[in-house]
């Protein structure tokens, strides 16, 4: 008698066939997507009320302004020029040697301000004013060259 041995095994096969397709079937079902909805129905949502705030504004900050004054040579004759300026307080002077000499600038009120050196040909002196009031000044080089400058607050 002959007997089929392979029945058992054909058996096994076609289970496992058609669990492998309804495994298939199953996935290719659910898409294979990760998206939770890829139709999402719009909800509209309130944004929160504001709520009063007290607040400051920020304070300007000025920038301080620089004024030049050039040292000038005209009609052989050394000078300050402009030879009055006024400014307001916190502004910065600039006094720039654009002749072929050397020269100071010296407070006449001994200590207010004034270079301590000589301002030789293209260099300059820098002096902030803090404090209102006339300031008259001179070159201690050339006693002739006279000029002011009035600071207001």
């Amino acid at each position: 008698m002959r007997t089929n041995l392979s029945l058992p095994g054909r058996r096994t096969r076609l289970w496992w066939w058609i669990l492998s397709l309804a495994t298939v079937l199953l996935l290719a079902g659910c898409g294979g997507s990760t998206a939770a909805n890829p139709n999402p129905t719009p909800t509209a949502t309130t944004p929160p009320a504001p709520t009063a705030t007290a607040t400051t504004p920020p304070s300007p900050t000025a920038t301080p302004t620089v004024v030049t004054v050039k040292i000038v040579e005209k009609n052989e004759k050394y000078s300050f020029q402009p030879a009055t300026l006024s400014i307001k307080v916190g502004t910065e002077v600039m006094w720039v040697n654009s002749s072929d000499a050397p020269h100071t600038v010296t407070s006449d009120s001994a200590g207010v301000f004034g270079t301590t050196s000589n301002i030789a040909e293209h260099q300059n002196f820098t002096f902030t004013f803090t404090s209102a009031g006339t300031f008259p000044y001179h070159c201690n080089i050339h006693p002739y060259m006279k000029a002011t400058i009035t600071v207001t607050s």
